[in-house]
């Protein structure tokens, strides 16, 4: 029992390039409303793809891929690490299992039960088994049931002593699905997951359940009321979960992943960048302005809920930088940000000042940045400028939004270690984001 190494594929790559993979994942894709297969050239998904005979294929996120099979089994691994983080993290979130957003919860749920099994094994049940002279003594039993022989000064004797000894039950329906699912996990799963396979003689000895897998959820939910140790519990909740959340295609594939990595991409850059010691991370976008309507008759306001929700903006005490995370290829200007996104980031700047700026100090410098994903932290644009048609340039108004690239890979590693290393420089390659 081998976990299946994935072929691998990109976030964007042209779907007329899937070749001999085409099938199952054109197929799963479908029947998942995802990818977006039916309406654009390119595929939108990155995450993992598995069939149980015809194999595993990954999508990586877009400028992670170098065609180095080392390196990519690397990131492979990285990137599903990251998507199980955010799939834990973002839980609580209303994500649609085959829609949209994906299901970066059931990467999660499949991680918890990995590293359960990693470090505890199968669960078994306690129990005690009648034994004969072998294990602790039942006097009360041995008096009622045994026959006693006269012994010095007539006491009596007993030749065959019930005992009982305690031994480990893995024959319960519990620990049969759990084993199957394990099973499952490994084979789809255990080439970025540690731990399993040095277990997998326990998957190899347990029973397989004696009843159908579309009917092991149900039998979870009929168990849980009679659990009471914490482990037993977080197993059927776990297993559960994960039962409901992965159903094969029609073609025996399962999917896990997301179509709009985007999400991803900003919540990782969010966590990782290398902050300056005066930076305590304000929630900006509470202070910014919000729009107000007057109401015509009472002239009373009507604020909106939601006001501007920037991703990310690093403090330096002395200047600051509104850092927009952009998920494009930002190879020229017709795979970069259109304008939308330019006229969003220069107001922006303008409500930051708002809060920043004083009418007795001098204003303060803030960069607006687009930060795009790459192989390396280089790519071909520098910044975006707002002109007059002629080419001159327009007032200070409309300052400049700069353009720069991340490694996709160092995001990665960072954001599954639970650290912050990533630095965002400023124009002339000054780092903003550190002292």
């Amino acid at each position: 029992m081998r976990p299946n190494f994935p072929v691998f594929l990109s976030d964007r790559d042209p779907i007329a390039a899937f070749d001999r993979h085409s099938s199952t994942v054109l197929t799963a894709m479908r029947e998942r409303g995802i990818g977006r297969v039916d309406q654009q050239k390119t595929v939108h998904y990155c995450g993992l793809i598995h069939h149980p005979e015809q194999g595993a294929v990954v999508f990586l996120p877009r400028e992670a891929r170098t065609g180095n099979l080392a390196s990519d089994l690397e990131t492979a691994s990285l990137t599903m690490r990251a998507l199980a983080r955010f799939g834990a993290e973002t839980s609580k979130r209303d994500f649609e299992d085959d829609g949209e957003a994906g299901n970066p919860g059931a990467l999660s749920v499949i991680k918890r039960l990995a590293d359960d099994f990693r470090d505890h094994g199968l669960f078994s049940k306690r129990i005690r088994q009648p034994t004969r002279n072998s294990g602790k003594p039942d006097w009360a039993g041995t008096v009622k049931r045994e026959l006693a022989m006269p012994g010095y000064k007539g006491q009596p004797v007993f030749t065959d002593i019930r005992t009982s000894r305690a031994t480990r039950s893995t024959d319960a329906i519990l620990t049969q699905i759990q084993a199957a699912v394990v099973r499952e996990i490994h084979l789809a799963h255990g080439w970025w997951l540690s731990g399993i396979s040095s277990r997998r003689q326990e998957l190899l000895l347990c029973l397989h359940p004696p009843f159908p897998r579309t009917t092991w959820a149900r039998k979870l939910d009929t168990l849980l009321p009679s659990l009471y140790s914490a482990r037993s519990i977080f197993l059927a909740e776990y297993l559960r979960s994960y039962l409901r959340e992965t159903r094969k295609s029609s073609g025996g594939a399962f999917v896990f992943g997301v179509s709009d990595f985007h999400a991803v991409w900003e919540t990782m850059l969010r966590e990782t960048i290398l902050r300056s010691p005066h930076d305590k991370r304000r929630n900006w976008n509470s202070e910014l302005p919000k729009p107000v309507y007057t109401l015509k008759d009472s002239g009373m306001s009507d604020a909106r809920s939601r006001g501007m929700q920037t991703d990310i903006i690093l403090d330096n005490a002395t200047n600051y930088m509104i850092v927009d995370a952009k998920y494009y290829a930002a190879k020229d200007a017709v795979s970069a940000p259109g304008w939308p996104d330019i006229a969003k980031q220069i107001f922006y700047e303008h409500a930051l000042r708002e809060i920043v700026d004083s009418t007795d100090m001098p204003q303060s410098i803030i960069h607006n940045i687009f930060a795009f994903p790459a192989k390396m932290n280089e790519g071909p644009l520098v910044n975006v400028e707002v002109r007059h048609e002629d080419g001159r340039p327009v007032s200070a108004a409309f300052r400049p939004v700069y353009c720069i690239y991340v490694s996709m890979r160092e995001v990665l590693e960072h954001y599954v270690n639970n650290t912050q290393g990533v630095t965002i420089a400023a124009p002339l390659h000054q780092p903003i984001g550190v002292a």
